[in-house]
């Protein structure tokens, strides 16, 4: 009996220009090679998050099949912007989300996907780091947003885990000038927390800013499986480790577990 034929995974041919994308900045990056390297495993556990949300909501095979490029090429801007400009740091002129679209579309990564698959897969590159999702995208547009959206900010929230505290090696949590304090925070941010929305980075003045910027992450998730990872890995609770035992940040901590819990049961609005 013959064996049987191995088909290839229709993620393959982007697979195979990920590959030779990531190969092309490793023989660039030098020194920083390790910090490409350390991207491509993200992408890789943020395309696991993507699929088991998929397999949760259930879309069709085409939704699934433009989420699924989206994400293995969301962060492809990522590796000009280290080589370029020597940080991951939108705020110092170069915006790799926007980056990574225009890489698409100039070198024609995207061409075996029809014109409507394939503006939508530069949408959800494009769009995938702002800080709120645009108003005005189509619905499955809008889903899909959220999709790579969620599945980036779980693996951001464990990444983060790792440099948050004083002796961080290369400053990488507080990169853009956070003062470590213990006890302080800003009183904007405090407000936004209590009122359970999004903090700009712009008021980030203090590391409690910064770990009150990760949690209100929360409010901008939108499946069952994003709360349930969050809350069964235990990640959002050594996120609310790292706040002060005392005062108005526990308070804070003890509404964000509570809000988790909800949520794990309840789940959001997946189009809200």
């Amino acid at each position: 009996m013959l064996p049987p034929v191995m088909t290839q995974s229709p993620l393959h041919p982007y697979e195979q220009w990920f590959h030779g994308h990531v190969d092309r900045y490793l023989a660039l990056a030098g020194e920083d090679a390790f910090m490409v390297e350390r991207k491509v495993r993200h992408t890789r556990r943020v395309l696991a998050h993507a699929r088991a949300i998929l397999k949760e909501i259930k879309p069709g095979a085409t939704f699934s099949h433009v989420v699924e490029v989206a994400t293995l090429l969301h962060d492809v801007g990522r590796f000009p912007q280290l080589v370029d400009q020597g940080t991951y740091d939108d705020r110092a002129g170069f915006n790799h989300a926007e980056a990574g679209a225009e890489i698409l579309e100039s070198q024609g990564v995207l061409a075996p996907l029809d014109e409507v698959d394939r503006r939508r897969v530069l949408d959800l590159v494009r769009y995938h780091n702002r800080a709120v999702v645009p108003e005005g995208l189509d619905p499955d547009t809008r889903l899909g947003l959220h999709v790579v959206r969620n599945a980036d900010k779980l693996d951001a929230i464990r990444n983060n885990l790792k440099y948050l505290n004083p002796a961080a090696p290369h400053g990488k949590a507080l990169k853009a000038g956070v003062v470590w304090h213990d006890a302080e925070v800003s009183p904007a941010v405090l407000e936004r927390a209590r009122n359970r929305q999004l903090i700009p980075f712009a008021d980030i003045r203090w590391s409690n800013d910064f770990i009150l910027f990760l949690c209100c992450w929360l409010y901008d998730l939108h499946f069952r499986y994003s709360f349930r990872h969050l809350l069964s890995s235990g990640r959002f609770e050594e996120l609310l480790g790292r706040l002060p035992d005392h005062g108005p940040l526990a308070e804070l901590a003890d509404m964000f577990r509570e809000d988790l819990e909800r949520l794990a049961e309840e789940g959001a609005d997946p189009l809200s």
